[in-house]
């Protein structure tokens, strides 16, 4: 309707209104011999005021309302304003404001520009004339409508928005036809499906929770609970800020059909897994804690780290150890502000150095050296090439004199760089010669022209940057390789199989290995991701274990931590595709290069750990972590909130619905220790591999947080810190962004020392009047000097106590006095510490317990005496 009601056709027509235009494509059906009730209207923004008027005057078979503008006074006065200045100065003011306000958050620049040139070629006359029509319509009497009616609104359109939507809904339902709703169970409440309201419901019965079915309580909304959030700033505080403060009901989080686990779902749920499906299905939704924060690199440059990124998580555990035992070094670190990156000698002056510098002529003997050990650190990484294919093609390079016109040189000067940057020999001057030689190679002559070639060499420049510490370095050409990647189709999976089976094959390769590093970096440095799959990764044909992995960690990153927001279907869709994957992961090893066994054999036939198995466990426990790392951050800040409210400790915490999700999270961080171990006894491994090192530092970071929530009852968080610090310490020698980390274990560890070590002369002191009414006081004497600094406080708990009875309670025949224990006394799973014992007058009620008599005769049957040894038979065994 580009001059509605005023084109050549009718050039005499009367100012277009909503009737009119409904009467038009009335008119319109029937000179079609359309037949009304064959026909679903849809009208998108004000074409939402011309359908129900269409459906009024004809039997429609169904309405469909998008973004609907719903007529109020209020709108009009904004219409009649759009007018004048359409009248003053053209469509050039709507074409300016109109593509960002009334697009989403999530509008490309492409949709903009699209949406400002239909405004553009909109004829102002006609523009004007529709205005009118809006800001004169009355509102359409939706409750006449009689055929089915769909209305779609969007949480972010401004002209339209949900409210309105709502109205429409109300309004089209009347007054004498309203009635009361069964109320939905809280199963089916709480998942969002249908209920008929009986108890137990049909939907409960079906999934076999008929016992569960029950009446819902009534819940707080998420705006009113607490938040734990960063106290640095967020990088865009107006924006997410709003975001985070909204008060959104735990009832009103919109999620895909498909969360509800059905039969065929079920395939992959056994019987061990069934209570932590329950108790996962009982997780309230929770808002993330706001982590975003800008950090500096070396040269004074802010860098973002985002929500997922191990910097951000590392600063909320440093916030927890202040509150829990004040200024330490971990705290006090003068770096807990920055970003280490290695800065290279050759960063200025690189491209004309190695153009007149090429790297030297290499033995075969050292072209065996670089190639295998950039096959053995690229495993499961970069296998973007087959090793015999990618052997041949090198030596013949090398036989026609390593001719640099040929477009895969830089790919082969790559792959030497980065085996003489893994290999155990120290050639990181070798390694730095031939990666800058390829960098210029690729500068001149691939980077203007998108190939695969091209994309070959962006791919293992990051990752070359990525083993050398220069993580920004990497993330920006792999950056570049991706939109080069986009530009060929590698994303997709039906243009790869129009080319030959071998070079569809190196297609799919290539898009692999990009996507595992993006995601990677992504997730480290808290990043969006760069790739998105359109694939069906769970497909049998095919089956690629790191693809489907890979989709998991998309799915975490864009649902989790893209919304800040997680929900139990969130949660239970990616537990699913989790479980799916567990169970179809060895299927998928062949179509990945990588071998099932633990242990493989080198060319030499010596045994080496299989890094390829070894780095696809290590993702899957960093995805389970990732899930589960703000119920653990959540859980900790819980318990230190508790510490300081009570000096009598945590009393045991009853089981929560995301108690399941904290134990996820420690036992995956356990689990990654224990698969590095073989990795930090084997000698013949990559001196880098930046992804077992990552993994080690989230783990550590990770069983360090759980100690200050005294989980260490429940795991064995101290002996998994100091696995995970001695996998760092193992490549922390070449790799300078390990050797930080290091030092950030050795200062969380020392942390983690002085809390345990408080903690442990807290319950001392706790118990400490039983020693002393049965013994006094010995360390008093002489002064206060050695005196504890909470005796001041125990002896206030006790002289609250006085003159309260105890009867002491006298152990059963053939029963010591400690040989039951209460429930109180005992340690709690969930990681809480045992509760103070009450024993109120606690002297009298201890001296009146007759111990049992104790023969010292008994200890001649069972000790051994010591003879006297002349020293001068040990000779020098004593020294």
């Amino acid at each position: 309707m580009v001059r509605s009601g005023l084109s050549e056709l009718s050039p005499e027509a009367e100012t277009p209104t909503f009737d009119t235009i409904a009467n038009d494509v009335e008119a319109l059906l029937k000179g079609l011999s359309i037949p009304s009730q064959d026909v679903v209207a849809v009208g998108h923004s004000m074409g939402g005021i011309i359908v129900p008027k269409l459906a009024l005057k004809c039997n429609l078979r169904g309405a469909v309302l998008i973004g609907p503008v719903l007529p109020k006074p209020a709108l009009a006065d904004i219409f009649n304003a759009r007018i004048e200045t359409v009248r003053k100065d053209g469509m050039e003011p709507m074409a300016k404001t109109i593509p960002s306000a009334a697009t989403g958050s999530k509008a490309t620049l492409t949709q903009k520009a699209f949406i400002r040139a239909l405004l553009l070629s909109q004829n102002s006359e006609g523009y004007i004339a529709l205005c009118q029509a809006i800001a004169k319509a009355e509102l359409p009497s939706y409750s006449s409508i009689r055929c089915p009616l769909l209305i779609l609104a969007g949480e972010e359109d401004k002209t339209s928005p949900v409210p309105d939507a709502r109205k429409i809904m109300s309004e089209r339902v009347r007054d004498s036809e309203r009635r009361r709703c069964a109320e939905a169970c809280e199963n089916c409440k709480r998942r969002k499906q249908r209920c008929d309201g009986r108890r137990p419901c049909a939907r409960c019965i079906k999934r076999g929770l008929g016992h569960e079915c029950h009446e819902p309580q009534s819940t707080p909304s998420l705006g009113g609970r607490r938040i734990v959030a960063s106290s640095l700033p967020s990088p865009d505080p107006d924006r997410l800020s709003s975001i985070t403060e909204q008060t959104t009901p735990a009832g009103s989080i919109t999620v895909g059909s498909g969360s509800a686990l059905t039969s065929a779902e079920d395939t992959y749920v056994d019987d061990r897994a069934s209570s932590s499906l329950q108790l996962l299905s009982d997780t309230q939704p929770e808002r993330l804690p706001r982590m975003s924060r800008l950090v500096q690199d070396t040269r004074g440059e802010y860098m973002f780290i985002g929500d997922s990124a191990t910097l951000s998580f590392l600063q909320n555990i440093r916030r927890i150890v202040r509150r829990s035992i004040g200024d330490c070094a971990l705290v006090d670190d003068p770096l807990r502000h920055g970003i280490v990156e290695a800065s290279p000698e050759t960063r200025r002056g690189w491209i004309l150095s190695s153009a007149q510098n090429p790297p030297p002529n290499q033995s075969d003997q050292d072209v065996d050296y670089l190639l295998r050990w950039y096959m053995q650190s690229a495993n499961c990484v970069l296998l973007l090439f087959d090793q015999k294919d990618l052997d041949r093609r090198i030596r013949k390079w090398i036989e026609d004199g390593q001719d640099i016109a040929d477009p895969a040189s830089s790919v082969y000067y790559l792959v030497f760089a980065i085996g003489a940057q893994t290999g155990p020999e120290d050639k990181d001057d070798l390694a730095e010669s031939f990666f800058n030689y390829a960098r210029y190679l690729t500068v001149e002559t691939l980077i203007e022209e998108p190939g695969m070639v091209t994309i070959q060499a962006l791919v293992l420049i990051a990752m070359y940057l990525l083993g050398a510490s220069r993580r920004n370095a990497a993330f920006m050409y792999l950056g570049m390789g991706v939109r080069a990647a986009y530009a060929i189709g590698l994303h997709r999976h039906d243009i790869s199989s129009l080319f030959p089976p071998n070079e569809g094959r190196s297609r799919e390769q290539l898009w692999k290995g990009i996507r595992i590093l993006d995601l990677f970096m992504s997730a480290s440095l808290g990043r969006p991701p760069s790739t998105s799959e359109l694939r069906d990764t769970a497909n049998p044909q095919n089956y690629s274990a790191c693809n489907d992995l890979s989709m998991i960690f998309e799915s975490i990153l864009t649902d989790v931590y893209a919304k800040r927001m997680i929900s139990p279907e969130i949660l239970e869709r990616i537990s699913k595709h989790l479980r799916r994957w567990t169970a179809q992961c060895t299927e998928g090893l062949v179509v990945d290069g990588i071998e099932q066994e633990d242990l493989i054999r080198d060319p030499n036939g010596d045994e080496q750990p299989n890094i390829g198995l070894t780095h696809l466990k290590l993702t899957g426990h960093w995805t389970v972590m990732l899930l589960s790392l703000p119920f653990l951050h959540k859980a900790v800040s819980q318990h230190v909130e508790e510490n300081e409210q009570s000096s009598q400790g945590t009393a045991k915490r009853t089981s929560s619905s995301n108690q399941i999700l904290v134990h996820s999270c420690l036992e995956s961080a356990v689990r990654t220790v224990d698969l590095l171990q073989p990795l930090v006894k084997t000698s013949t491994i990559p001196k880098r591999l930046p992804m077992v090192g990552n993994s080690a530092f989230v783990s550590g970071l990770v069983l360090g947080a759980a100690i200050f929530g005294d989980f260490d009852n429940s795991f064995p968080l101290e002996k998994s810190l100091q696995g995970a610090r001695g996998v760092l310490e193992r490549f922390s020698r070449y790799d300078a962004v390990a050797k930080r980390h290091l030092m950030i274990l050795d200062h969380l560890q020392g942390a983690c020392g002085i809390y345990m070590d408080n903690r442990a002369r807290r319950r001392m002191e706790r118990q400490g009047h039983l020693v002393n009414g049965l013994f006094g006081s010995i360390h008093t004497i002489g002064g206060s000097l050695n005196r504890p600094s909470q005796q001041p406080q125990i002896n206030s708990r006790l002289s609250s106590t006085e003159g309260v009875q105890t009867q002491p309670q006298t152990p059963r025949a053939g029963q010591g006095p400690n040989n039951e224990i209460s429930d109180e006394q005992s340690f709690s799973l969930e990681g809480g510490e045992p509760s103070e014992i009450d024993i109120s007058g606690s002297a009298d009620a201890f001296l009146g317990i007759s111990p049992n008599m104790l023969w010292f005769d008994s200890f001649d049957t069972t000790m051994s005496l010591f003879p006297i040894v002349d020293t001068h038979i040990m000779g020098d065994e004593l020294t």
